[in-house]
């Protein structure tokens, strides 16, 4: 048995014990069942004048009415006397083995010893058992305040450790199986001995379950639960800390080293208050991190510190980056998906999750090349600058150490001449104009080298450049940013999705298709050379609307994004195309179109009546009558 003290972050002072008893009696919106579901939850009370036991059922919110009421008249009279100000809800659980299931005068006499060792022995208090998860599980709400007294009745300090030592006694009492904590139970000659041993002890007795396994949080735990798989820093004490473990342990390994290592797993170590955690981006923009030390104690920051030094920020652009991780966590959990589960239809398809985390992965390594090239030209415009003003300077000193010399000469001869004045005078405006044309020279340089390389490219310019060139991953980019500026726009009738891979153009029987390589689109044309619809990527618009070349646009965008398509446009279109969609058995993903795809679907399971022969040999061009048989 196992006991933990919830903080009551539901049960504000001001909101008193409503909400938590609504909780655990299941009564309340924050029970996290819906109407439809129905669990028999074993509940009673203690210190109050009704029954011990009780099996709520339909009066669930009232009986959480009713004792809330009393407890919050107990604490409003408390406060007004002026001696309480905290919060007067006290919320334990208590948690047994997978397997064990115990009855509901066991969870009261657990209730009861509980409150006597914590001092709330006479204090009101409702207690609800659970059985609807792996692990049976009492919840105990203990109010502060005495029902007779009307005095505050303090909080035991550490009362984790009091808590622990119940479980150990509870056990010995009732039966169960035996837990470890803080406390433990050793059995002796005498008989069982309940004694403190810290967790270095209990490690060396062999009494953890697996010493080795990394400390996850509470908070990756759920993850683990809810996920069905491995948590981010479960995932960080395998594969990262197996391929840093031995890279710490070569000498004289450097930060910069260890930087390379974790970013071959799209992961970086950044410092964080005063220790260092590993930090890994999704494709959403999610951030999840974890704690160094969670690969080891070798991985804290004062360990790593001793053996690399201080810590040194990485390089930017470091070669040794890879532009292709193939070892990411979302990689990883993807892949998990696939091995696990198996393909599947739908928007967690685990192919389409490892193909959006590929894809994720080739975004990355674009913006990461992206920023190396400006890294790069931004050093090398610093550089020709540099080199550009110091032959400026050096020119303008041999123009300045020149006319110095000259007009030495012309004032030696001055005295020799008579229109000494006159010749100095032209040659100062010669000289004034020497000088005026070497600087709009080096004006003209400066704004030359400024031209041949700009401050910086923006990002489409650049990625269109890119494409332009054939590169793959900025092909992708460029039309998600063409994608995202029409969406902007006016909604054009088309039907949209996620790409499920590379753009390939398909030929259908009377249509052709033509690949614009400038604007990466691809134009599929009938054979009179109109028209049809344009494939743009993750969207295709149509430019004929009629029904072969709308079931010829569904088609492909069944087969280029998968099982489930959106519809976008005018009213009429959107139906139409729905119609469609629903009787070639794609899904449409448009909520607002449920009626109109549950109509259709259940036009499509009527029984079709089969018209007689005197019906077809009167009106053979109609298969329908139009009104009441005569």
């Amino acid at each position: 048995m196992l006991a933990k003290v919830i903080t009551v972050t539901h049960s504000h002072p001001t909101q008193g014990f409503g909400p938590v008893l609504q909780y655990i009696l299941r009564a309340g919106p924050e029970a996290g069942l819906s109407s439809s579901q129905e669990l028999e939850t074993e509940a009673g009370h203690l210190h109050l004048d009704n029954e011990p036991y009780w099996t709520p059922a339909e009066d669930a919110a009232a009986y959480a009415d009713d004792v809330a009421a009393i407890f919050d008249s107990n604490v409003r009279l408390c406060r007004q006397r002026g001696r309480f100000r905290t919060n007067p809800v006290y919320h334990v659980a208590i948690n047994w083995k997978e397997g064990e299931h115990p009855t509901a005068a066991q969870a009261q006499r657990t209730c009861q010893h509980v409150m006597k060792a914590l001092g709330f022995d006479g204090c009101g208090a409702v207690w609800s058992l659970h059985r609807d998860t792996d692990n049976d599980h009492v919840h105990l709400v203990v109010n502060r305040v005495h029902p007779v007294r009307l005095t505050p009745v303090g909080v035991p300090l550490r009362d984790y450790l009091i808590l622990d030592r119940c479980m150990r006694e509870l056990e010995l009492e009732l039966g169960f199986g035996r837990a470890q904590g803080p406390y433990i139970t050793v059995d002796t000659e005498q008989g069982p001995q309940i004694v403190r041993m810290s967790r270095t002890e209990r490690r060396a007795r062999g009494l953890l379950q697996d010493p080795d396994a990394p400390r996850i949080t509470r908070g990756a735990q759920h993850a683990e639960w809810n996920l069905t798989g491995a948590s981010f820093q479960t995932w960080v004490a395998g594969g990262p800390a197996a391929a840093l473990h031995p890279l710490i342990q070569t000498p004289g390994v450097r930060w910069q080293e260890v930087h390379d290592t974790l970013a071959g797993f799209d992961c970086r170590i950044v410092p964080r208050g005063s220790g260092l955690v590993i930090v890994t981006t999704l494709s959403g923009g999610r951030i999840l991190a974890a704690k160094a030390s969670i690969m080891g104690r070798w991985a804290g920051k004062a360990a790593l510190e001793r053996v690399l030094g201080a810590y040194v920020v990485p390089t930017p652009g470091s070669p040794k980056v890879p532009h292709q991780v193939r070892k990411s966590y979302e990689r990883f959990m993807a892949q998990e998906r696939l091995q696990e589960k198996g393909p599947r239809l739908g928007s967690d398809d685990p192919e389409r999750l490892l193909r959006r985390a590929e894809r994720a992965e080739a975004r990355k390594a674009l913006a990461a090349r992206y920023a190396m090239e400006q890294a790069q030209n931004r050093t090398q415009r610093v550089s020709q600058r540099q080199d550009l003003r110091k032959r400026h300077e050096q020119e303008r000193c041999r123009l300045l150490a020149q006319h110095r010399d000259q007009r030495r000469q012309l004032r030696v001869g001055a005295s020799a001449r008579s229109d000494a004045r006159i010749t100095l005078s032209l040659w100062s405006f010669e000289a004034a104009a020497e000088r005026e044309a070497m600087q709009r020279r080096h004006a003209a340089e400066r704004r030359a080298l400024t031209q041949e390389s700009p401050r910086g490219e923006v990002w489409r310019g650049w990625v269109e450049g890119q494409a332009q060139a054939g590169d793959k991953p900025a092909q992708a980019a460029l039309r998600g940013i063409r994608y995202r500026e029409q969406r902007k726009r006016r909604r054009e009738d088309g039907i949209e999705g996620e790409e499920l891979g590379e753009q390939r153009p398909l030929t259908m029987a009377g249509l052709r298709a033509e690949v614009d390589s400038a604007r990466l689109l691809v134009i599929y044309y009938k054979a009179d050379g109109a028209e049809v619809f344009r494939d743009t990527g993750p969207r295709i618009v149509m430019r004929d609307k009629g029904e072969g070349s709308l079931e010829a646009a569904l088609r492909v965008a069944a087969q280029k994004y998968g099982p489930r398509v959106q519809i976008t446009g005018s009213e009429d279109f959107r139906e139409r195309a729905a119609r469609m969609a629903t009787r070639l058995g794609i899904a449409v993903d448009n909520a607002d179109l449920g009626v109109i795809v549950s109509d259709e679907r259940r036009r499509l399971r009527e029984p079709q009546s089969v018209p007689s022969l005197q019906t077809e040999s009167h009106c053979p061009t109609n298969t329908r009558s139009r009104g009441p048989e005569r």
